[in-house]
């Protein structure tokens, strides 16, 4: 509350000021314009020969007060899924496109990089407020334009941060809804000072119990900004910061055992049970429940934590000399450090964290105790674009330089047996148990063109060269047993260098409200550091490279519009998990030499009146590994052509919207067919097909004369008719003799939720 408080005293001052400060006319078209440069480079050039998807500032803005993180919009985008831990949208949340994991999605924010570079991950649990920030979103599906940061294997997202407000504003937002969530809010602009001088500001937070258990959490945003406009160019810093702490279900929800879909857990009444909380015993009455586990003192552990913190600096510089030339240079800096916090239940300390303590019969140590897993993080770099553009030729040229240093570190902050803490546990009360490491280099550059001919014809080529060089060293989180039987940290000493060659080409046509393209694009990418540490001892994997063939037509009319894309991704040593473990028990990653994913995406939409409109997209796809061998123990099973996990073959959404004067309301719903928890394709291991539907309504007052500009009411019903299924999922494997056993985790959605917002406007 103080840093609401603080910006509250902000908007108070801006608007104060707003009479006293001198103002100019400024042209605000330019000022947009300058703006856009700076994410140009990283977006897809008019006409370009891609899957595109844009998202406007009045769509962010009205989904900034839903508290929900940024995923869940995107995913009302052609072949995107989303979904998040606590069941509810807000918090742990991830997505997917077109099969592919977060890892694989290239994330910029004005044109830099976002992914955590060694993990390749956008942690979205702490920019649920980002929406109310942006100006613009766009999400090229496939390998697309060229970015910066990491490859973009299933496709790229641009954020951009919202042009500056030549004019002084403030606004303040609040909402609240089922779980105890709320989202509250303040943003401000003092418009142009001096005739130069705009500082704006925001701060955003989200806060919820959350549907499943033990997954309290609070989480959100700041911002602050100062541009230095001038007739052609604009200098621009940013600070953005998140932050987090938000109670974890990793776990999912698991039965117990003999359950076997979350139907049956949550008709049992165990739909919201975190086993990260407790383990099941049966009542007197013969019923599951889920008994806390507790400190030694007896009083129960509360739950298991992520904290994090990062803040973005970005100095920015737009200059556009004439009128066929601009030019953008970035400077950015970005800190991040945070750990999870959990509790590991008659572990072995030896195996677990190196404690080598046996009792009496000889036997390792087992007990419980709670780590902290940390890391700390420090990116910088420097960005450089330069465009030229007349009525034939728009021809942008690229520089990415960044560097990563980063360290991980564990400790233990408690163990149950209280002798071993005393002994074990420094002057600060605790004990380290890991160190390690790290540094990567990522530098590229590119250039891409894009060619107009007899009025209708553009020619597209871009070609891209990226050097990565990943180094950690350390002791790593993972203990191998020695000669002397005892278990010992395992010993880090990565040293890789990767150098990727990305071209990409296409052919586009353009007649009235006719559009047909064609690309091929190759992409490249290296592995995550999972894929270094927990292959342990054994062959680190190779680099994966995707060949993405794109063939779309579109069309718009006076009143509707509707669009076809058709799309082969042919990947070549794609990295994934084979159900092989090291000696320890970690799963192991190697490359699958053939596999492909193709599909066409289909959007269309319809407005027969002014009021209203009617929009849909579908994604349909297949999703294959041509050769895949599964291993689970001694079993090795044999799939000549199985489909790849976590790719439904269907994603369909639905809108219909309608709009009155400052009435607004929109329907949605959305399908996603079954799709397989692992690589062997079978109905044993599958989350079931589910579809749900979102309606959302606003009614805006424009005010005059009293200081206030405009109230907007707001009401999100989510998932209206109480369906209660499993986004996503996951399994243990395992062989009795012959029989291949499995036990599924699942992540549900909550039922029927609602939020209530207001928005002020000064």
């Amino acid at each position: 509350m103080k840093r609401i408080n603080q910006v509250a005293m902000a908007v108070v001052c801006t608007l104060c000021a707003q009479n006293a400060l001198a103002q100019k006319d400024v042209d605000t078209v330019k000022v947009r314009q300058l703006n856009e440069v700076v994410v140009k480079a990283v977006r897809a050039q008019k006409n370009a020969p891609f899957a595109v998807a844009n998202i406007e500032k009045s769509e962010l803005k009205d989904f900034s007060t839903t508290g929900r993180e940024l995923p869940y919009l995107f995913s009302r985008t052609p072949g995107i899924i989303s979904w998040s831990e606590n069941g509810i949208g807000t918090g742990t949340t991830y997505l997917r496109m077109r099969g592919a994991a977060g890892s694989r999605i290239n994330v910029t924010l004005d044109g830099v990089a976002l992914n955590s570079p060694e993990d390749q991950q956008v942690f979205w649990a702490n920019m649920n407020s980002y929406a109310a920030l942006l100006g613009s979103v766009q999400i090229q599906r496939g390998v697309g334009a060229s970015t910066n940061g990491d490859g973009a294997f299933g496709g790229s997202i641009s954020l951009a941060t919202q042009a500056p407000q030549v004019k002084p504003f403030a606004e303040l937002t609040g909402s609240y809804g089922t779980y105890n969530t709320y989202n509250t809010g303040a943003s401000f602009s003092t418009g142009l000072l001096f005739n130069h001088l705009i500082f704006d500001g925001a701060y955003h937070e989200t806060a919820t119990d959350g549907f499943v258990d033990g997954t309290r959490g609070r989480s959100g945003s700041y911002y602050g900004g100062l541009t230095w406009l001038g007739d052609n160019f604009q200098i621009r810093y940013k600070n953005i910061g998140n932050f987090e702490k938000t109670g974890q279900a990793w776990n999912y929800i698991t039965g117990p055992e003999g359950t076997e879909s979350y139907k049956q857990i949550y008709e049992m009444g165990l739909g919201r049970s975190n086993t990260l909380l407790g383990n099941y015993d049966k009542d007197e009455n013969g019923n599951y429940k889920l008994t806390p586990f507790t400190y030694r003192d007896g009083t129960p552990w509360d739950r298991t934590t992520d904290n994090f913190y990062q803040n973005h600096n970005i100095l920015s510089a737009t200059w556009q000399p004439s009128e066929h030339w601009t030019h953008n240079a970035a400077l950015h800096y970005t800190y991040g450090r945070g750990y999870y916090k959990d509790l590991k239940v008659k572990k072995s300390l030896a195996e677990k964290f190196g404690i080598n303590e046996r009792n009496d019969a000889g036997k390792f140590i087992k007990s419980d105790a709670v780590r902290l897993k940390g890391l700390t993080q420090n990116a910088y770099g420097l960005v450089y674009n330069v465009n030229y553009k007349d009525e034939e030729w728009d021809v942008t040229g690229g520089v990415n330089l960044q560097q990563f240093r980063g360290s991980h570190w564990g400790y233990l902050t408690y163990i149950k047996d209280e002798a071993l803490e005393q002994k074990y546990f420094d002057n600060h009360g605790k004990y380290k148990y890991y160190d390690s490491d790290a540094r990567k280099d990522d530098y590229s550059a590119f250039v891409k063109a894009a060619y107009t001919f007899l009025d209708n014809w553009n020619v597209f080529a871009d070609l891209q060269y990226r050097h990565v060089g990943y180094k950690t060293d350390g002791i790593n989180d993972k203990f191998v047993m020695g000669s002397d039987g005892n278990y010992y940290a395992q010993r880090l000493d990565v040293d890789d260098d990767f150098n990727f060659f990305n071209p990409k080409a296409g052919v586009s046509y353009t007649n009235g409200g006719h559009k047909a393209y064609a690309s091929v694009s190759l992409a490249n990418r290296e592995p995550e550091r999972n894929n270094y540490t927990d292959n342990g001892n054994y062959p680190y994997p190779k680099k994966e490279q995707v060949t993405d063939y794109e063939l779309g037509y579109q069309y718009t009319g006076n009143n509707w519009h509707a669009g076809a894309n058709f799309y082969y991704m042919a990947y070549d040593n794609q990295i994934a998990q084979t159900g092989q473990t090291s000696d320890i028990g970690e799963a192991l990653t190697t490359n699958i030499k053939d596999s492909y994913r193709m599909g066409v995406e289909l959007t269309a939409g319809w407005a027969p009146l002014s009021w209203m409109s009617v929009e849909g997209n579908a994604a349909l796809s297949q999703n294959k590994i041509k050769d895949f061998d599964e291993y689970l123990g001694d079993h090795v099973n044999h799939y000549d052509k199985s489909t790849l996990a976590y790719s439904p073959s269907a994603i369909l959404n639905g809108f219909m919207d309608f709009h009155y004067q400052g009435f607004n309301a929109t329907w949605h719903t959305n399908f996603v067919s079954k799709q397989y928890v692992d690589n062997s394709e079978s109905s044993e291991r599958q989350l079931p097909s589910f579809s749900q539907t979102d309606i959302n309504m606003s009614y805006t007052i424009n005010l005059k004369g009293c200081g206030l500009k405009s109230v907007k009411l707001g009401l999100d019903l989510n998932n209206i008719f109480d369906r209660h299924y499993a986004v996503m999922g996951y399994d243990w494997g395992w062989y009795e003799g012959d029989t291949r056993k499995s036990y599924l985790g699942y992540v549900p959605a909550a039922g029927f939720t609602m939020m209530g917002n207001i928005t002020l406007r000064f």
